[in-house]
C-alpha cells in the first residue's frame, strides 16, 4: 500500500505532463509534415515536368528538319551531325530517331548502353532494312562500322510510330521494351506531313529510358528517413520509384510493368492497395490528395498528386512517409519524460521499501522458504516470527512441507514401482511366443511385438506397421471376416477363438486365431483393439490330416464289415444245404425237360 501510494502520485502528474507535452509536439510535427510533404511532391512535378518537355522540343525540331530535308531519312546520306547535338543537349535522352512513311526506313542517334557513347544507326532498302550501327567522332560524323542487328526493322510497325499516326500530333507511348537497349522506355513522337499537311512523310520520335535519369533523381530526395515516393500511371503500372526495386515483370520484349499493388517494397504495397479500396480505382483520383493511413502498427502520411503534361501522359506522384519519421524528436522527448517517470517512481519505490522492510522481513523468509520448496529442497522450516499472522502463516507453512516430504517419499516408491512393472510388461511384450498387438478402428497397427512380425513373415514390428496401412484389406483373405471380426468387438467387447485365413508378406496363407478385447476412455468411446495372435496353421493341417484318415478308416471298416456279412452268409448251414443241391442237379436233363 505504501508503494502503490506513491507510485500512483508521482506517475499520475508525471503522465499528465507528458501526454499534454506530446499532444501539442505531436500537432505541431503534423503541420510541418503536411508542408514539407507538399513542398516533396511540388518538386517531383517540376522535375517530371522539365524531364519529359525535351523529347516534345526535340521531336519539333528534328519533325521540322526532316520536312526540309536535312535529314535523310531514308537514304541516310547525312543528318547525324544536328541528331548528335541534341543528344549531347540532353543527357537524358537514351534515342532521337524518325521513320520514314514510305518503306520503313529508320534513321536516328542512340546512346550505347555500355559505355554510353553515340552512334548512328540506320536502316533502309540499301541494308535490306537490317539496321547498321555506326560510331561518331566529337563532331558527329559516322567513323566506322560497328555492327548490324539480326533482324529486319521497320518503324511503321513499332509503338512510338503507331502511336502519332494515330493521335496525328504530339504522343506517348506505354512503357515498351526499346529494341535496342532492351530497357523499359517512354517514347515521345511527333507524325511529319509534307508542307501542304496532306501526305505522311513519318514519324520524328525521342525515348526516355525510364528506370534511370528520373529514378535517381526519386532517390535524391530527402523524404523523411525511410519514406517512399513513387509515380504510377492510371491502370496501377510503376512508372518509376525512389527504391532499387525492379520496375518491369519478365525479360526481353515479353517484359511488361510492375503494378503497384504486386510491389515488393511495403510501403509502395500497401499505399497503393489503399489507394484502390478507398478511391475504387487510380482513374477516379482527379485531384490532390492529403491523407493518413495505417500500415501495420504504424502510422504514415500519404499524398497523392495528378501529373498531366498536355501530350497525354497522365500519371499519379505518390509520396508515403511514416509518421515516426516527423516524429522522431518528440518520441525522444516523450522517452525522456519517461525516464524522469521512472526514476521518481524508483524513488518511491526505495523509500516505501525503507520504510516497509522490518514489516516485510518476515514475508521473505516465508517468500524464499516457498521457492526453494518449490525447487525440490523438502528440508525448509520457518522461524517463528512476532507477529501473530506470520506465526500462524509460518506454522501452517512449516506443516504443509512435511506432508509434502512425506508424500513425495510415497510418490518416488510408487514410482519406483510404476517403473519395474513397465520393464516387467516390456520384456513380456518384446519376448513373448506369441503375437500381440495394438490396432485402431480403422485398420492400422499401433503397436505389434516381434513375435507377431515374425508370424506374418516380417523382419521388425516397424517395417510391419509401415506396410500394413488396412489390416482387413491386406492381412485377410476373406475381408468380411474382418467385418464379422469387428461387429463382435462391438457387441461382445471381447472375442475369443476367433479363427482366419491371412496372408504373410511373402504371399503365403496360415491360420490364425486371435483372442482380443475392446480398450475404450471413460466416456464409452472405442481407443483401440489389443489382443494375442496365434498361428494355428500346423493344428490346421493336423486336424484335416485327421479328418481324412477317420473319413479312410471308416470306408475301411464298412469294406471289412461287408466281407465279414458274407463270410457269415457263406459259412451257414443254410448256404450249405444249397450249394450241395445246386451240386447234385444235372443241368443237361434239367434243361431239356423245361424245355
Amino acid at each position: 500500500m505504501l508503494i502503490l501510494m506513491f507510485v500512483l502520485q508521482i506517475g499520475g502528474v508525471v503522465g499528465l505532463v507528458g501526454y499534454l507535452s506530446f499532444r501539442n509536439g505531436q500537432k505541431a510535427v503534423n503541420e510541418l509534415a503536411t508542408q514539407l510533404r507538399s513542398e516533396i511532391t511540388a518538386r517531383i512535378e517540376k522535375e517530371l515536368r522539365g524531364y519529359f518537355e525535351t523529347p516534345h522540343e526535340i521531336n519539333r525540331l528534328n519533325a521540322t528538319a526532316f520536312q526540309s530535308g536535312i535529314l535523310d531519312i531514308r537514304n541516310a546520306a547525312f543528318g547525324e551531325r544536328l541528331l548528335y547535338q541534341q543528344m549531347r543537349i540532353a543527357p537524358s535522352v537514351a534515342l532521337v530517331y524518325c521513320g520514314s512513311a514510305q518503306n520503313g526506313e529508320f534513321f536516328g542517334v542512340l546512346r550505347s548502353p555500355e559505355d554510353g557513347s553515340l552512334q548512328l544507326s540506320y536502316s533502309n532498302p540499301s541494308t535490306n532494312f537490317i539496321r547498321q550501327y555506326y560510331g561518331l567522332d566529337v563532331r558527329g560524323e559516322r567513323t566506322y562500322y560497328l555492327r548490324e542487328a539480326n533482324k529486319p526493322y521497320d518503324s511503321r510497325q513499332r509503338p512510338w510510330y503507331l502511336a502519332a499516326v494515330s493521335a496525328q500530333e504530339y504522343a506517348w507511348t506505354d512503357i515498351y521494351i526499346a529494341f535496342t537497349t532492351k530497357l523499359p522506355n517512354i517514347t515521345a513522337s511527333l507524325p511529319v506531313y509534307d508542307e501542304l499537311g496532306n501526305n505522311l512523310l513519318g514519324v520524328c520520335a525521342t525515348d526516355v529510358v525510364l528506370p534511370e535519369e528520373f529514378r535517381n533523381f526519386l532517390q535524391r530526395l530527402k523524404i523523411g528517413k525511410t519514406g517512399q515516393a513513387f509515380v504510377i500511371d492510371r491502370q496501377g503500372y510503376l512508372i518509376s520509384n525512389s527504391s532499387d526495386e525492379p520496375l518491369m515483370v519478365g525479360r526481353g520484349e515479353t517484359a511488361q510493368s510492375l503494378l503497384a499493388v504486386d510491389s515488393q517494397d511495403k510501403l509502395v504495397r500497401e499505399a497503393a492497395k489503399y489507394l484502390v479500396e478507398r478511391f475504387k480505382g487510380f482513374d477516379q483520383i482527379n485531384q490532390a490528395q492529403q491523407l493518413k493511413i495505417k500500415i501495420g502498427d504504424q502510422k504514415k502520411f500519404l499524398d497523392v498528386l495528378p501529373f498531366q503534361d498536355g501530350f497525354a501522359l497522365d500519371w499519379l506522384i505518390v509520396v508515403v512517409v511514416p509518421e515516426a519519421d516527423f516524429m522522431e524528436q518528440i518520441n525522444a522527448n516523450t522517452r525522456n519524460t519517461i525516464l524522469l517517470c521512472f526514476a521518481a517512481l524508483l524513488l518511491a519505490i526505495v523509500m516505501a521499501i525503507l520504510t516497509g522492510k522490518w514489516m516485510t522481513q518476515p514475508l521473505q523468509r516465508v517468500s524464499q522458504a516457498s521457492d526453494q520448496l518449490a525447487q525440490g529442497q523438502l528440508n525448509q522450516e520457518v522461524e517463528p516470527s512476532f507477529i501473530t499472522e506470520i506465526l500462524t502463516l509460518g506454522n501452517s507453512f512449516n506443516s504443509m512441507a512435511k506432508q509434502l516430504k512425506s508424500s513425495f517419499k510415497t510418490l518416488e516408491r510408487k514410482n519406483e514401482e510404476l517403473r519395474i512393472a513397465e520393464e516387467n510388461y516390456r520384456s513380456i511384450f518384446e519376448n513373448a511366443l506369441e503375437g500381440i498387438f495394438q490396432s485402431s478402428p480403422q485398420g492400422r497397427y499401433i503397436s505389434v511385438n516381434p513375435a507377431l512380425a515374425r508370424i506374418y513373415g516380417y523382419d521388425s514390428p516397424t517395417e510391419m506397421m509401415n506396410s500394413i496401412t488396412n489390416i482387413g484389406e491386406q492381412l485377410y483373405v476373406n475381408p468380411q471376416q474382418r467385418t464379422q471380426f469387428r461387429e463382435l468387438l462391438q457387441k461382445q467387447d471381447t472375442v475369443k477363438g476367433f479363427e482366419y485365413r491371412c496372408y504373410c508378406k511373402d504371399g503365403r496363407i496360415i491360420w490364425t486365431e486371435i483372442n482380443a478385447r475392446v480398450v475404450k476412455n471413460s466416456r464409452g468411446k472405442v481407443l483401440y483393439y489389443e489382443g494375442i495372435v496365434k498361428d494355428i496353421t500346423e493344428r490346421k493341417r493336423q486336424e484335416d490330416e485327421l479328418r481324412r484318415q477317420l473319413e479312410e478308416l471308416k470306408i475301411e471298416i464298412d469294406h471289412k464289415k461287408r466281407q465279414e456279412e458274407v463270410a457269415t452268409l457263406t459259412e451257414s448251414s443254410y448256404f450249405q444245404e444249397v450249394q450241395q443241391e445246386m451240386a447234385e442237379i444235372n443241368l443237361d436233363e434239367f434243361w431239356t425237360e423245361n424245355s
